[in-house]
């Protein structure tokens, strides 16, 4: 399993709309070949936000950077949410534990 980790800031006065844009995203993600899942992350205070997106490999992640469909959602993100544009790095996941 491999994930991508988009970090970016986020304006912390708008933090709340986060949760409906990525449930808007939804269909898109879950027709890329490979998500397996997605963890949208904010700091309050900060406004430091991480995406954590799942995917079975590192040419799936990479796949969904390279055919312009990261591109296509990070422009749905309406004004005054971001606060500058994001990086994304993708990983192999080395070790995962759940309860």
């Amino acid at each position: 399993m491999h994930a991508s980790v988009t970090i970016g800031g986020v304006n912390p006065e708008r933090i709340d709309d986060l949760p409906s844009l990525y449930e808007a995203f939804l269909p898109a993600l879950r027709s890329a070949p490979g998500w397996l899942g997605i963890y949208v992350i904010a700091d309050r205070s900060t406004g430091n936000g991480h995406v954590v997106g799942l995917w079975e490999t590192e040419a799936d992640a990479a796949a969904f950077e390279t055919s312009g469909e990261f591109a296509r959602l990070l422009a749905q993100f309406p004004p005054g949410i971001l606060t500058g544009p994001p990086s994304r790095t993708i990983g192999e996941v080395l070790f995962h534990a759940q309860a």
